[in-house]
């Protein structure tokens, strides 16, 4: 590995000069001829969008605290884009990936890796981390998976799976589609439901959508703090979402498919695009007998 430089810009405060050290610490100097290109840029909070525009939604949802921006030259390659980001909580970095999850091959690189056509994703602990060069060849890729296992084995924490994931029946949905999220933007992204958080989703929530691979259903799965509020969230949807079902908890839509949810002690299930009605119910009692 190489070792580590650190560039720190002016004007910075000595909290945001000691955030970006500890970054930095995670960079190696240089991979096979690709040497840092210009000195690294953090962006925190809100400053994400001077770096993304509409993507920076996504990751706040998800927590985000900070961005290390690292590009690296080559005399003769095209540039490696390092994104570190630092998510606060590891089920918020975990979250993070599995929204861009489902793109590529796996890979041994971090607490789950990715990669394809010379983009590598991962994250770790708190961190996600993306590492990518716009036209990948060999000499490409293999810098692009070595730094990402360098930055990897420099970041020392790792992160637990969020729990709720034990509740889903396994081996039943396509791995690529789980969204691990506790936002209602984020759930819309995979699959609409309503501009209002019908579910009552936030921090204190844990939220998991898969699709099933038999019949192309989606499958999601909350857990609240409370039966209590797990109440108060199946109520609302089922009052806004399918106030047809007469509370009965399933319903046919437009489409000719049916939609379905049910609350068991602090979690919701709910089922949408199901070919038939008892597709959708034996969906529901599979969840339900993991869950008791």
């Amino acid at each position: 590995m190489g070792s580590i430089l650190l560039l720190l810009p002016l004007m910075m405060t000595p909290s945001d000069t000691l955030t970006q050290a500890v970054l930095q610490k995670l960079l190696p100097t240089s991979v096979h001829e690709w040497n840092f290109a210009e000195p690294s840029r953090v962006y925190t909070g809100r400053e994400i969008f001077k770096y993304m525009d509409g993507a920076g939604e996504v990751y706040l949802a998800y927590g985000f605290q900070r961005l290390l921006v690292q590009r690296y030259v080559h005399p003769n390659q095209e540039e490696i884009l390092v994104e570190i980001f630092d998510m606060g909580l590891p089920r918020n970095a975990y979250g993070a990936f599995t929204n861009m999850q489902g793109r590529g091959p796996a890979v041994e690189i971090g607490q789950n890796g990715e990669y394809k056509s010379g983009l590598l994703t991962f994250w770790k602990g708190r961190h996600f981390v993306c590492v990518m060069i716009d036209r990948e060849n060999d000499d490409a890729k293999r810098a692009v998976l070595e730094m990402g296992a360098m930055i990897s084995e420099a970041i020392k924490e790792e992160g637990a799976i969020p729990g709720i994931l034990q509740y889903l029946p396994i081996g039943e949905f396509s791995p690529e589609s789980l969204r691990y999220f506790f936002r209602n933007e984020i759930l819309n992204i995979h699959f609409y439901v309503a501009d209002k958080n019908l579910f009552h989703l936030g921090d204190k929530t844990d939220a998991v959508l898969v699709r099933m691979k038999s019949n192309r259903s989606y499958l999601m799965l909350v857990q609240y703090d409370r039966s209590g509020n797990a109440q108060a969230a199946y109520e609302d949807f089922s009052t806004h979402y399918m106030p047809e079902a007469h509370g009965s908890g399933i319903v046919q839509t437009e489409s000719g498919k049916w939609s379905a949810c049910r609350k068991e002690r602090n979690f919701l299930t709910a089922v949408f695009d199901a070919p038939t009605q008892s597709e959708a119910q034996k969906l529901l009692d599979t969840v339900q007998r993991r869950l008791r």
